[in-house]
């Protein structure tokens, strides 16, 4: 399923106070609506696991928070969540700046793992749309935006 389906399906979250990367994580999957059966501790350990080892920012303020195993073998679908954050915070991005918009992905197989995170990085690359994430568009023009993208990068290929 296309990135833009899969956010039009979710909310928008937008975090207030982010500190660091330990307590914006905590915050999102504490606010995070996830099946009951799977585990938000887990989780957030998980994706703090994840970024001990290494970043998930991907430069130009993005940052795609992500993990393949917490306990999640029984989701049934991929989830895409977008954060806005109100402060941008230090991700240890490799181009160095703060990150001000997450894209969390929680994936319910490899492939389908492997494919969101190269569709959110295609579409993170385009100064334009990171640009225009910085205004924390609603979710009807963001899901707008990245369809356009989308279909902009079809009729390229």
């Amino acid at each position: 399923m296309p990135i833009a389906e899969l956010i039009a399906a979710q909310n928008l979250f937008y975090i207030v106070d982010p500190y660091d990367i330990d307590e914006t994580l905590g915050q999102l999957v504490r606010a995070l609506p996830l099946p009951a059966e799977l585990d938000r501790q887990a989780l957030l350990n998980a994706l703090l696991d994840r970024e001990e080892v290494m970043s998930t920012a991907i430069g130009n303020g993005i940052a795609i928070p992500h993990v393949r195993r917490f306990g999640s073998e029984s989701l049934q679908q991929d989830i895409v969540v977008v954060a806005y954050l109100f402060a941008p915070v230090d991700w240890k991005a490799p181009d160095g700046l703060p990150v001000h918009t997450l894209f969390l992905v929680l994936a319910k197989d490899e492939a389908s793992h492997l494919e969101l995170l190269a569709e959110i990085a295609h579409v993170a690359s385009d100064e334009r749309f990171v640009e225009f994430l910085k205004t924390m568009p609603e979710r009807d023009a963001l899901v707008e935006r990245i369809h356009a993208f989308e279909e902009s990068s079809a009729a390229k290929s």
